[in-house]
């Protein structure tokens, strides 16, 4: 009965949850171990002999791994399992691979090296995304469209540089995964359960063969900063993430009828479809990706409060509670991941119309801003005034419903001297003023 309590308490600590993530990890244990053991092997601690036996041991034991038969004991957990894999297979030599270190050290090795691996990844996944923001951008450099602010219309930009500011977006995002790459590319293992060892360690040796550009050199730091890595990384992806959210909300926006600039490719969205159609309303041809990629951003920020809430007040040294972020940075990838993988189809399947997005500017008094611009340039009257001017002009217009294209010269110049100001203004001029086209080649700054 007591033993039957004692597993009872081991699978609540070693959770199926923890066993299916520390199974995705087993892999980097191996590559530690093997480290360290070459590295007892280099300070003479164990011979060549016993370590050839271990090294093989590890090599047997990788091959059950990389066939699915590796199986962690509940009662032992993923590291004690390995160990006592090692001593079945070899015996009493087994008992040295545990020298000058602590499982301390060996699960933050592990998921250091994990980690990194993992971001590594995920960065390189996002290149055939920057790669195609860049081809939209190349493509749609005088591709006019309306720039928004507040949802509403502001002055016209391109969809050249819509596709820039994202990618610009992506990049600065991307930099701080690598913030948090480079902040925590430390070596643990040597530190053991936080205070350091009488062997004579060479975690010199170890980091080079780990691929870590330095040792964490304070023991207590390295132990105790498990969980603040995967804050870091968390923190990393929730910035991408939403920075993707933004973006699947603007073609949520274009993607509307009453916007109509932008089409889904069929790839991603159809009509009549069990998925993305809808059951009863045939036209219908539901954004569903965008709207779940919008949705990623919350979640993996939700992930990043609630690892920041499981490490708050908790002291320094190892505790068993830091175990818990596996599962959130687990999921905050996996998420990242499947977001990045249907972003791309996304971009690469996206139909642009151009003619509609021209039309929109030449429509909605977003050329205004460019209107006054001129007048004020010509004049030599302070902006303020002419904006003034101007603004009471299309006011009226609006009210009328009359276009921007429509107000004459006579219109601007009469309300001009209602504000006792002179104007020499010829309809001609109005016209090549509001013209979306060169009103972007006049733009002609960085940026």
């Amino acid at each position: 009965m007591k033993d039957q309590k004692n597993l009872e308490t081991a699978s609540y600590i070693v959770s199926q949850t923890q066993i299916f993530l520390d199974l995705k990890m087993v892999s980097y244990d191996l590559w530690a171990t093997t480290a360290h053991i070459l590295m007892l092997n280099k300070q003479n601690i164990i011979n060549n002999k016993n370590t050839a036996k271990i090294l093989k041991a590890l090599k047997e034991i990788e091959k059950d791994v990389q066939g699915g038969k590796f199986n962690i004991d509940p009662k032992k957990g993923a590291q004690l399992t390995l160990e006592a894999k090692i001593i079945e297979k070899i015996g009493d030599v087994g008992y040295s691979v545990h020298t000058g270190r602590s499982r301390n050290d060996q699960i933050m090795v592990i998921e250091m090296l994990y980690l990194k691996n993992e971001i590594i990844g995920l960065m390189k996944s996002f290149i055939p995304i920057l790669a195609e923001l860049f081809k939209l951008a190349k493509n749609n450099i005088k591709t006019v469209m309306p720039g928004y602010t507040h949802m509403q219309p502001a002055k016209p930009t391109t969809f050249g540089q819509w596709a820039l500011a994202y990618l610009n977006g992506f990049l600065k995002s991307l930099k701080t995964l690598e913030y948090y790459f480079d902040l925590y590319d430390s070596n643990p293992l040597g530190s053991c359960e936080s205070y350091g060892t009488s062997w004579p360690l060479d975690r010199e040796f170890t980091t080079k063969l780990l691929g870590f550009s330095k040792a964490w050199e304070i023991p207590q730091d390295a132990v105790s900063s498990r969980g603040f890595v995967q804050l870091g990384y968390l923190n990393g992806m929730a910035e991408v993430c939403l920075v993707v959210s933004k973006l699947a909300q603007d073609l949520i926006l274009f993607d509307t009828f009453e916007y109509g600039m932008i089409a889904l490719g069929d790839e991603v969205a159809q009509r009549l479809h069990p998925i993305t159609g809808s059951s009863v309303m045939a036209q219908k041809k539901n954004p569903d990706v965008l709207e779940l990629i919008r949705s990623t951003a919350p979640q993996v920020a939700g992930y990043v409060n609630i690892v920041f809430n499981i490490l708050d007040s908790l002291p320094m040294g190892y505790n068993r509670d830091s175990r818990e972020v596996k599962e959130y940075i687990d999921l905050g990838l996996t998420k990242t991941k499947a977001m990045i993988k249907v972003l791309e189809k996304v971009l690469t399947t996206l139909k642009i119309d151009k003619e509609k997005m021209l039309s929109q500017v030449e429509n909605n008094y977003s050329l205004t801003t460019d209107l006054a611009d001129f007048i004020s340039q010509k004049s030599g009257v302070g902006y303020r005034l002419i904006y003034k001017i101007v603004g009471q002009v299309v006011d009226e217009a609006i009210n009328k419903g009359k276009l921007l294209k429509e107000i004459s010269a006579d219109e601007i110049i009469n309300k001009a001297l209602m504000n006792k100001v002179k104007l020499q203004l010829t309809n001609e001029e109005i016209k090549k003023a509001i013209d979306p086209k060169l009103v972007i080649e006049k733009r002609n700054h960085i940026g």
